[in-house]
């Protein structure tokens, strides 16, 4: 039987190779670009809102595995939710990685497995970061 480390892993490493809404957002309401300039990550989130809600997220630029599925994963995660939500749930990803026992939304378990290993924290970070900017 897999572990639980196996199967946070394969799922992190699906979201790398094939990542979902890694695109261009044409007439985005908020965009925002984090760069990590040590490992040359850098992430750009757009997003488009209507009525306080996220109605279209998408991400663009290049980043290492964990911060390609991690922009991957919040794409999935946020769309369709209130603006305060999705900052909401940013904050949640962010104290789960510091160590905190929160709950994680299903399509976002498998950041668990970055949270053993501290200097991988800014990479998961780095989308929602600047999925935060966005929308701040």
């Amino acid at each position: 039987m897999a572990s639980i480390a196996a199967i946070y892993q394969d799922a992190l490493l699906a979201h790398h190779r094939a990542p979902h809404n890694r695109r261009e957002l044409p007439h985005a309401t908020a965009t925002a670009s984090q760069r990590n300039p040590v490992c040359g990550d850098d992430i750009t989130v757009g997003v488009r809102i209507a009525d306080g809600v996220v109605t279209e997220i998408a991400f663009s630029g290049r980043g290492c595995s964990i911060a390609t599925a991690s922009a991957s994963m919040m794409t999935d995660a946020v769309c369709g939710l209130p603006v305060q939500e999705a900052l909401t749930l940013g904050e949640t990803v962010d104290r789960m990685l510091s160590g905190g026992g929160v709950e994680l939304p299903e399509v976002l378990a498998p950041l668990r497995g970055v949270a053993p290993f501290a200097g991988r924290h800014g990479c998961a970070r780095m989308p929602w970061q600047a999925l935060r900017d966005a929308l701040t």
